[in-house]
């Protein structure tokens, strides 16, 4: 039991801002929400009130993000693109070189995977995300699990109250389009890459989902991510339908020189989440993207308030995947997920607006803390024997990374472990590996289900037929070569380690990206440096660069 007191933003349906409330928090919980000086409802009364000295918002909810890659620095994306397909296919040797060829060579290493899950997830809370896409894992080239950890993983709840979203689909159901419609006619919500890019390829991916009879293969099931392509009478038709998108405006500037027409999706009255795809052409976090959706509301008279933002990673998300009565929103009954900014004398939506990393004071799930300033996370009941003292920003934080469900390989692992493994696993990228088939993983031993690396038959970016035609490769070809790297025996270092293969790819040694965009200097150099930025947004967004 705890209770904590500051400004309240309840993100409720009136969008009550409370000054001066308390939080009152009872397994996981919120039990009461009640002002200041008011008497603690039953069972409280010996519960110490503890003062945040910010402004309380709902966890941080994303529903776009490929986490594992965000170990990785921003790519430098060479031109704009017309569509997914022509970046990532076996024709760009950058994209295997930077991005997927290191992350083939982090996730079949059993120390580099536990890692690479602990970094990812630190990421998300160090910048205010409590849920978010699952990190998935393999113990074989097909069965596919999802990492249990601190963050709450859509794919995986574990909670029938917070039914699971899927975001792959089998190959059958990527590639006949009366599949895909029975699958979404489902139970679980379906969170997949939509009509990503600018041209007409991309454009069909969207308009393969009608069907011969005039049907559209789109329910309430359907969360369609980027939607780049989509004009207004196609937004028109996914509302029409039930289905939502989100939104991800910097990785479709940085890879094809626009973002969706949001304009026309807020006319349609498209439910709208944010997402910050992942590190090599996003944000870094929410809190990033959420600057970059605000100036390009501003650049183009998007009717947006702050409000609205913050609803786009709070309430709405929740909403969209039907969890609306348990997350999302501070009110009673509501699961205690909540973020502390410092500071109340701003406007409350915009203190969330304008933070950075630094200015979070505590990340809480479910009522644990998992992140704060040492006055915060103490007095909230956090032992301090088992927390991790970190710097963000150059001020003090702690981290609670006890859970007694996660996973127990990532359990062992620290922040400062994990760092260092990364980065020495990083900087070895030259000897670590060369190209070769995969056949299969070791039995038993866990590897991260990465592009190239496992192949399960499953799609996050269906192609359905279009005109007698597919819109695009569902899966990876057979013929083209992977990685291959050998299992590192028990107390032999990543440094060093040389593997004899044919047709080498020459991996260069990259530098691990830091955890957070306040500390993060080379981040902002790098978007000085993106041609297919917007001028007006790179200025803008090179005006947030930390002092």
């Amino acid at each position: 039991m705890l209770a904590i007191s500051g400004r309240v933003v309840t993100m409720d349906s009136t969008n009550a801002v409370l000054p001066h409330h308390v939080l009152y928090v009872d397994g996981g919980t919120i039990r009461a929400v009640r002002p200041v000086g008011q008497p603690p409802p039953p069972g409280f009364e010996a519960v110490t009130v503890v003062p945040s000295g910010g402004t309380i918002f709902p966890g941080l909810i994303e529903l776009h993000n490929h986490l594992p890659y965000d170990v990785l620095s921003l790519w430098k994306v060479p031109k704009p693109y017309g569509n997914r397909d022509q970046w990532s296919g076996p024709g760009n040797p950058d994209y295997r070189r930077l991005i997927t060829g290191p992350m083939q060579v982090l996730g079949a290493q059993p120390d580099a995977t536990a890692a690479v899950v602990r970094y990812s997830e630190m990421r998300c809370l160090l910048g205010g995300t409590t849920t978010s896409q699952g990190i998935t894992l393999a113990k074989s080239s097909s069965i596919v699990t999802h990492f249990r950890g601190l963050v709450r993983n859509v794919e995986r709840t574990d909670d029938v109250l917070l039914p699971p979203a899927l975001t792959h689909i089998a190959d059958v159901e990527a590639s006949q389009r009366d599949k895909f419609l029975k699958r979404l006619s489902g139970k679980k919500k379906l969170i997949l890459h939509l009509a990503e890019g600018v041209d007409g390829p991309a454009a069909q991916h969207f308009a393969s989902l009608k069907g011969d009879d005039g049907t559209w293969a789109i329910t309430s099931n359907l969360i369609g991510i980027h939607c780049v392509a989509l004009t207004e009478p196609d937004f028109t038709i996914l509302a029409g339908h039930g289905g939502s998108m989100v939104w991800s405006p910097l990785s479709n500037f940085l890879l094809y020189g626009k973002t969706a027409d949001v304009g026309a999706a807020l006319r349609q009255k498209v439910p709208m989440a944010l997402g910050s795809d992942w590190a090599p052409s996003g944000s870094k976090n929410l809190l990033g993207e959420l600057k970059v959706a605000r100036l390009t509301a501003a650049a183009t008279n998007l009717p947006l308030t702050s409000a609205d933002l913050v609803a786009m990673v709070t309430k709405t998300p929740a909403v969209m995947l039907g969890w609306g009565s348990q997350v999302g929103t501070l009110a009673t009954g509501y699961r205690a997920d909540l973020v502390v900014v410092a500071g109340t004398s701003a406007d409350p939506y915009q203190v969330l607006l304008d933070a950075t990393e630094a200015d979070l004071r505590l990340v809480m799930i479910e009522g644990t803390p998992r992140v704060g300033v040492p006055a915060l996370l103490l007095p909230l009941g956090v032992a301090a024997a088992g927390t991790e003292a970190i710097q963000v920003g150059g001020q003090p934080r702690l981290l609670n990374l006890v859970e007694a469900v996660a996973d127990v390989s990532v359990a062992r692992v620290s922040m400062s472990q994990a760092t260092q493994l990364l980065t020495a696993a990083l900087h070895d990228l030259p000897t670590s590996a060369k190209v070769s088939k995969l056949s299969r993983l070791p039995r038993g031993q866990v590897r991260l289900a990465v592009e190239g690396l496992v192949d399960n038959r499953k799609s996050s970016r269906p192609h359905l037929p279009y005109q007698g035609h597919v819109t695009g490769p569902n899966f990876r070809t057979a013929q083209e070569p992977r990685l291959l790297v050998r299992p590192i025996p028990k107390r032999t270092s990543l440094k060093g380690l040389a593997l004899a293969a044919a047709a080498p790819l020459a991996l260069p040694a990259l530098a691990l990206d830091p955890v957070t965009a306040v500390d993060n200097p080379g981040y902002y150099d790098q978007l000085s440096t993106e041609t297919n930025l917007p001028g007006n947004l790179k200025a803008a967004l090179l005006a947030l660069r930390p002092a």
